[in-house]
């Protein structure tokens, strides 16, 4: 299947070709197409299809409309795959006809002949892009694809000057009267006009744009115009134009790949809206990222822009306070005799842009440690543009100096694996393709570990990849597989030189930040790590962030690389003592601990709360503003769980550990994966054996009983429950036996259903025997709700709506959402679809309210079947809908069931 957006909006499938009508369809298809594999939300192609006012039922409309593309655009060569908050078009990008444009010219770039690339790429064009879509994203779309045809023409067109002139200029005119303001365009005319012979009409082109630059512009033609004039009046003689073009750039790196999005914003700096002007470009990143690689292989590809020449630093070993000194160097390269430079910094500064006025030179300052190291070696000369790396992000020049930053992270993991295959082979990644994802993952994507290990690979091809791995994994905490004789290559030196840079305090927060073990931690953490203000460890977060040694994340959170982590890690166990690091993981344990108590009793009012030992001193806890915030507290936190509890056991804090995952269970048992669940539970459940602590250990059974029913394993949920019922009849535990006898009547029922009821009663006696009101009307709920699956529906309603009314009174909506559901099952059986379908509507706003996100997903599969028994298909696809956006919240397999069973249905209306 091809999918053409550059020209009409087209799908062609077994060699026949089918227009994509009417214009609402061809433009949400399109609007898919452009981020072909990417999930684009809903909100983000309501806008593009309708524009800024959206009307009232746009969004009814897109779902149908997306219901027709599936069906009548793909006709099943393709998908479109709900996922949460939006759609993705689920086809090869290179079906994608602007995908493979881009694709075939990002290629070309590393190619020497790139001109067959570049004339593929061209000849995907049937006409204008986006022909016949109305609204203004397809406008701004059109405009950009348009832009990118002009460049890709251009490439194309310099390299065929010199071996077909011709073609050169036939591609080039109908551009240049398109875009008479274009300069670029018209030098690379007037290069062809030359090169075919025509000397003459490229004289007269340069006077035409020069005129049409003045009346339009008021300005003079830039740099490169007159290059080019000056190549035609004096014959191309480079001696004669008294410039000498130094060539300085690094040798570029064999096998890089990837980094196509940095590439292009580069481009886009380079050729910005202000050509008057001078480009400065920092990028920054974590050591070992690749910051450097990417900066001379943008260099190197692009050395054509800067026909003037290209001056190279290496200021990683310059005195901040020297920079000046490089100026002598650069100075020579532009042809300035030694005994014409001046000794005085600003006069040398001076010098060195006069030099530079008039020229188009690229200027490479790498490994800057700072912004007043490179401000003295800035290009401020039109048409140049300083191209900076640093470990430091200089946000001062964005305010000082207008310059344009490019932040730099890890590779993503098919790069990362492309970086591997360049250099030891596609073959031999193929062969062992497990171990290959184990070598990307414990490198952790990033670029100089993924090319250390790679270059002991390449050294042995005899090494299976496997025995590397496991290497790897064994390391753990050390980065003694990633060390090296050359400094500038062994990652431990590599990240030192950020480390060492930074004051003493910083240090000593980077080195504790090693011991969380999650990819992000909040603020607070960090501060009960260091036994610091929240305030004050805000500061020194920020200095890290400066050094790209951790990553600031909105609101509050922290982002720590694992491979950063493990060399906090080394240096905490080279500076402090055992009491020391002991002392900070107990208090961060107290952090989460405490604060995931507080998080249970927002969300979980009702909830049983265990006893605590007292709060270290210096663990702070997390502010919490409510509900909302509390939840996406426990969704963020719950990652690191098991690596917390992790530290807990080696720590030998096995009270932390279990209560820990307490803390955590209800959350989880809500939300899934449920096999997490079990793992974070069974290490509790040892920790619970070794303390001989018994209501503990009941409690874990119970939580491992309700996980394993979550999973349909009922005969494992009925062991750990009944384990956990005689722990608590030893104990006179009665309120806890009670939940156990409640929890029995889920597993019971499709197992033995005739002794739930008796479960069921059990519970209510039990919670009555405690004066546990809401336990007693939740159990009193599920008497009720056995009871109709007998068809006693009259008693049940009765105890249901009892039940109902009892919840609602003391303001328990998970327990109220139940009943509800109940009540909506009993009046369904009884006949009475209209009350039916009001009550499983309160029982899902409720579950949802409340974050249970299960049962109000089933809830609302039963609403739908409701409205389907009652004749109105629609509503049942809306219940529908609604529950595969929970199960998809979830990340529940369901969901692509129901996504199914919506198919079918609007299939068959």
């Amino acid at each position: 299947m091809l999918i053409r957006l550059l020209g009409t909006i087209e799908v062609e499938r077994s060699g026949q070709t089918h227009p994509v009508r009417p214009p609402q369809v061809a433009l949400a298809f399109a609007a898919l197409a452009w981020d072909v594999r990417r999930v684009v939300s809903v909100e983000t192609l309501l806008a593009r299809v309708w524009g800024e006012q959206v009307p009232p039922g746009a969004r009814h409309t897109l779902y149908t409309i997306i219901t027709r593309i599936r069906r009548d655009v793909l006709a099943g060569d393709g998908a479109v795959v709900r996922r949460l908050g939006g759609y993705l078009l689920d086809v090869d990008e290179s079906a994608v006809d602007v995908s493979r444009f881009r694709s075939l010219a990002y290629q070309a770039m590393a190619e020497p002949d790139p001109a067959p690339l570049l004339g593929d790429a061209l000849a995907l064009w049937r006409g204008d892009p986006l022909t016949g879509l109305p609204g203004e994203w397809a406008e701004r779309a059109r405009h950009r694809l348009r832009d990118e045809r002009k460049e890709t023409v251009l490439r194309w067109a310099r390299t065929m000057t010199g071996r077909d002139a011709a073609a050169a200029v036939a591609a080039l005119t109908p551009l240049a009267d398109e875009y008479p303001l274009d300069e670029l365009l018209a030098a690379a005319l007037i290069e062809a006009l030359h090169a075919w012979g025509r000397t003459a009409d490229a004289l007269t082109h340069f006077a035409q744009v020069r005129r049409t630059l003045a009346d339009e512009l008021g300005v003079e033609p830039g740099t490169e115009l007159r290059r080019v004039h000056r190549t035609l009046l004096r014959s191309g003689d480079a001696a004669e134009t008294g410039h000498v073009v130094p060539a300085q750039l690094p040798v570029d790196l064999r096998g890089f790949v990837g980094r196509a999005p940095e590439l292009e914003r580069l481009a886009a700096i380079a050729t910005g809206e202000r050509p008057e002007t001078a480009a400065v470009c920092a990028i920054s990143g974590p050591p070992g990222v690749g910051k450097s690689s990417l900066a001379l292989r943008w260099a190197h590809l692009n050395r054509d822009r800067f026909p003037d020449g290209q001056l190279y630093a290496d200021l990683s070993t310059v005195d901040p306070a020297d920079a000046a000194m490089i100026l002598p160097r650069f100075l020579s390269a532009l042809a300035v005799p030694e005994s014409q430079v001046p000794s005085g910094a600003e006069a040398r500064i001076g010098l060195y842009r006069s030099m530079l006025a008039s020229r188009r030179v690229l200027v490479v300052l790498d490994d800057a440690r700072g912004a007043e190291q490179v401000r003295p070696l800035l290009a401020t000369a039109p048409g140049c543009l300083t191209l900076i790396t640093s470990r430091s992000e200089l946000s001062g020049l964005a305010v000082t100096a207008g310059a344009s930053l490019v932040s730099l992270d890890v590779l993503p993991d098919d790069d990362a694996y492309r970086l591997l295959a360049a250099r030891l082979g596609e073959p031999r990644l193929a062969a062992e393709p497990e171990a290959a994802a184990l070598i990307i993952s414990r490198c952790g994507r990033l670029p100089l570990a993924l090319a250390i290990v790679a270059a002991q690979l390449a050294r042995r091809t005899d090494l299976p990849l496997a025995e590397v791995a496991a290497d790897l994994a064994r390391a753990g905490a050390d980065l003694e597989p990633f060390a090296h004789s050359d400094p500038a290559v062994d990652l431990r030196r590599v990240f030192g030189r950020s480390y060492r840079d930074l004051p003493e305090p910083a240090i000593r927060l980077f080195r504790r930040l090693g011991r969380h073990p999650g990819p992000h931690l909040p603020l607070a953490a960090a501060a009960s790590l260091a036994a610091l203000p929240v305030d004050r460890t805000r500061e020194l977060a920020a200095q890290l962030d400066r050094a790209n040694l951790v990553g600031l994340r909105s609101p509050g959170r922290l982002r720590l690389h694992d491979l950063l982590r493990v060399y906090a890690l080394e240096q905490e166990r080279a500076a402090d003592s055992r009491t020391v690091r002991r002392a900070a993981t107990r208090r961060l344990l107290d952090y989460y601990l405490y604060s995931a108590c507080a998080a249970s009793e927002i969300c979980y009012p009702y909830r049983e709360k265990p006893k605590l030992e007292a709060r270290a001193r210096g663990a702070v806890l997390e502010p919490f503003a409510g509900q909302a915030e509390a939840l996406r507290w426990y969704a963020d936190e719950s990652v690191a769980l098991p690596g917390l509890l992790a530290e807990a056991t080696s720590a030998g804090l096995d009270r932390h550990a279990w209560q820990l995952a307490w803390a955590f269970a209800e959350f989880m048992q809500r939300r899934g994966p449920w096999e997490q669940v079990l793992r974070v539970q069974g290490v509790a459940l040892e920790a619970t054996r070794r303390l001989g602590d018994r209501p503990a250990q009941a409690r874990v059974h119970n939580s491992i009983a309700r996980a394993h029913t979550r999973l349909g394993r009922d005969q494992e949920a009925l062991e750990h429950f009944h384990q956990a019922l005689e722990l608590y009849r030893d104990l006179d535990e009665p309120v806890l036996e009670a939940h156990i006898h409640l929890g029995l009547t889920v597993s019971l029922n499709r197992v033995r259903p005739g002794e739930v009821l008796e479960h069921a009663l059990r519970a209510q006696e039990l919670f009555r025997q405690a004066g546990d009101v809401i336990g007693e009307a939740r159990a009193l709920n599920n008497a009720g709700w056995v009871r109709a699956q007998v068809g006693e529906y009259d008693q049940a309603l009765a105890d249901c709506r009892r039940a109902q009314r009892i919840l609602a009174e003391f303001g328990y909506a998970q327990g109220e959402g139940h009943a509800w559901d109940s009540i909506a099952t009993v009046l369904e059986a009884k006949g009475d679809l209209a009350q039916a379908v009001t009550a499983y509507e309160r029982a899902a706003e409720l579950l949802r309210g409340c974050d249970d996100l299960h049962p109000a997903a089933e809830t609302l599969v039963r609403l739908g079947e409701t409205h389907l028994r009652a004749g109105d298909t629609a509503a049942a696809l809306d219940a529908w809908k609604r529950a595969a956006e929970c199960y998809e919240a979830l990340g529940d397999t369901q969901a692509a069931k129901v996504r199914d069973r919506i198919a079918a249905s609007d299939q068959r209306t």
